[in-house]
């Protein structure tokens, strides 16, 4: 879960026990309850009015952490086994939980830009929107799925990061279809 450690500075973090556990997730279209990922959160979202300006808002009891930047959604991080809300792809609601093996993401999903493979955890990249948007499938033991974000501006945006993960593909990505 470290990937999500560098968003957490110069932030304040605070828990809400009343936000909306049926939160809805499109995977396809990038967009948390009616908000899209890079704007700024819609008032009927139960999340909008606790988020303000570089505020990051965490439900552990949910399965989520949102966060903003500049006042516009910038991350959202799920833990599978706590969420209660709703997956969507293409508008059809998607089962996912710590059962999910990687396999199955790549079906639906397709091949990821960039898996990384470190110490039996295996991270499954994909960009999307010119690579302006970035959706990771976490799964720690290499075979549950365990975690989820989507964020703009990912971690494989950053050269540096890139070389780190030991990415060797060219940059951007070719566009998907």
């Amino acid at each position: 879960m470290g990937l999500l450690s560098f968003l957490n500075t110069e932030r304040q973090n605070f828990d809400v026990s009343a936000a909306d556990s049926r939160l809805s997730v499109d995977l396809t279209k990038f967009i948390i309850g009616s908000t899209p990922l890079g704007k700024e959160p819609w008032d009927g979202d139960s999340f909008a009015k606790e988020l303000e300006k570089e505020v990051t808002l965490k439900s552990d009891r949910s399965g989520y952490e949102l966060g903003v930047k500049d006042g516009k959604l910038d991350h959202a991080f799920f833990t599978i086994k706590n969420f209660k809300g709703i997956f969507l792809v293409e508008e059809k609601s998607l089962v996912l939980s710590s059962t999910t093996n990687r396999k199955e993401i790549i079906s639906i999903f397709g091949e990821p830009y960039w898996a990384d493979i470190d110490d039996g955890e295996i991270i499954l990249f994909y960009e999307y929107q010119e690579s302006t948007i970035e959706l990771q499938f976490e799964f720690p033991d290499g075979e549950h799925l365990e975690f989820i974000t989507l964020m703009k501006g990912g971690i494989l945006s950053k050269q540096e990061k890139r070389e780190s993960y030991r990415v060797t593909k060219p940059w951007p990505p070719e566009k998907r279809q």
